[in-house]
Order: structure tokens, then sequence, then C-alpha cells
């Protein structure tokens, strides 16, 4: 199979597995807040829901890393694919103890706000679980194996140092792509079930753009590192500067939304912000406003870091 050909089936994979990691991940925040908003009661209900959609993100990081960044170790490997046969079996337990009220719920239509692909809870999860059991054994197989046709094929798609990031930023990455994650998940999910808020109020559209595009963007920039990717002075600082102006932008316009208006997230951003409503604190629109800080802050110190190198140099 040809070099390119494989290229662009990995990303167009990378891409597929991303927007159901936006969704799962928005799947496992929607059930946790409800289970916020219960007190924490039926834990052995709600539990396994939270797990459930929890351990595909986990996948599809591992995946990324594997593939685009650098080859994961074999022992991390092994441990790692161990460590998912052993969760993916737990939740499956937990969903058929359970079976008979998932169902049920099922056919009321109680899991038809959580996305999903083709069926919904509990089937999609058992779908799922089950194909992330079969891809574990696979990967310890062909790790243990490295000779065998499957393993030099599966290799021979990694496209590893895409993205150079080193161990401890792409862990500390995880944690902002999982917040992101939940993010691009609600305002997708909002976009498609709620936009007739924006006839009612144009600032709906803004707070999707700004749950759903600003987290995103800020991601990016710190995953695919602009300042060393581009190697004109003019386009790495072109680049930079746009991401900060779009966090400046977004930013005060936020602000004078809430000036002029400010019950207006109270009012239409009810979809978006489900444990800010449920706890009565702003903690979404506080993790926001933190990833666009810490994305303006490290994009403005590499814009200053890029010319004062490239001027030395």
């Amino acid at each position: 199979m040809k070099n390119n050909v494989k290229k662009a089936l990995i990303y167009t994979l990378g891409a597929v597995l991303l927007l159901f990691s936006c969704f799962y991940m928005y799947d496992f925040y929607k059930c946790l807040s409800g289970f916020i908003a219960n007190g924490f009661r039926e834990a052995g209900v709600m539990l396994p829901m939270v797990l459930s959609f929890f351990l595909p993100v986990l996948c599809f990081l591992f995946f990324f890393y594997d593939f685009y960044v650098k080859s994961v170790h074999r022992v991390a490997k092994i441990v790692f694919s161990s460590v998912v046969i052993l969760w993916a079996s737990v939740n499956l337990g937990f969903i058929f103890s359970n079976i008979s009220l998932y169902a049920s719920n099922n056919r009321f239509g109680v899991y038809d706000a959580l996305p999903s692909i083709i069926v919904h809870f509990p089937y999609d999860m058992i779908i799922v679980h089950s194909a992330l059991i079969l891809l574990a054994v696979f990967d310890i197989l062909c790790t243990l194996k490295t000779d065998t046709p499957p393993a030099i094929f599966i290799k021979s798609f990694k496209q590893n140092e895409l993205f150079r990031l080193k161990a401890w930023e792409f862990l500390l990455l995880c944690v902002l792509t999982i917040l992101v994650f939940v993010f691009s998940g609600a305002s997708l999910t909002a976009s498609f079930t709620a936009l007739s808020n924006a006839f009612y109020d144009f600032r709906y559209v803004f707070l999707l753009l700004w749950v759903g595009l600003i987290p995103l963007i800020n991601l990016a920039y710190l995953v695919v590192k602009p300042e060393k990717l581009i190697k004109s002075k003019l386009g790495a600082g072109l680049t930079l500067g746009t991401g900060i102006f779009t966090n400046v932008i977004f930013a005060l316009l936020l602000l004078v939304f809430e000036l002029t208006y400010p019950d207006f997230m109270v009012h239409i951003g009810k979809p978006l912000f489900l444990i800010a409503f449920s706890v009565s604190l702003p903690i979404e629109m506080g993790v926001i406003l933190g990833i666009q800080a810490i994305g303006t802050v490290a994009m403005t110190v590499k814009l200053i870091l890029t010319f004062a190198r490239k001027r030395h140099g």
C-alpha cells in the first residue's frame, strides 16, 4: 500500500476517533453531572455508565501517542492493553447485571440525549467494549510477536514524530484534552439539539463557538507547536498572533455580553453547562477561561521566544 494512502487512512481514522471521543467524553460528563445532581445516589447504576464512556477516550489518547508521537514501549503497551481488557470486562459485567433496567430506560428514550453511534446505551457500550477487548488482545499479540505480518502491517501505518511532544508534555496535555473533548462534545450536541435557541438570542451562537471552538483552538496550538513547525518568522508570528487575537476577541465579547446582559448564560446556557447548573457554580465557564488564559500566555511566550531566537540566530 502506498505511503500517501496509508497517511490518508490513518489521518481519517484519527479524525473519526477524535469525533467519537468528543461525544463519549460529553456522555461521561453528562452522566457524571447527573450523578452529582442526584446526590451520588444509585452508584451501582450510574458509575458503570460513567466509567464506560471514559474508557474509549483513554484508548484514543493512547492510540494518538503511539501512532502520531512516539511508539509506546512494549511493556507499557502490554500493561495498558491488560488494563483495558480488565476495565472493559468489569464494565460489561456491571452493564449486564443491570441490563433489564438499562434496556427499559433505552426503550423509553432515557438515553436518547447521550450522543452515540447507531444505537444508544447500553447496546453501544456493549459493542464498543467488546471491540476494545478484541483490539487489546490483538495489540498484546502483536507486541509479543513483532515479526508477524499483522504486527508489521500495523507498524507501517504509524506516523511517529508527526507531533513533537515529550512524555511529560503529553501527560499534561491529556488533562487539557479531556476537558476540551467535554466542551467540543457539548457544543456539537447542543448545535444539533438546541440550535433553535439562536433564534431567541443571537448570543447562543457566541456561546456555541466559545465552548466548542476556543478550547479546541488552544489545544491545537499547544499540540501542533506552530512556532517549530513553521520555518518562516513571519508565518510563525502570524499564526501565534492569530491564536492570541482570537482568545482576546472572545474574552472581550464575553465581557461585553456579561456587562450588557448579566443573565444571558442563565437564560440560554443550560444545554452547555450542565454541572454549573447542577451545583449553581460557574465551573465550566471558569475552566474555559482558564484554558484561554493558559493558551494566551503560552502563545505570547512562544511568540516572544520565536522572534528572539530568529533575531539572534
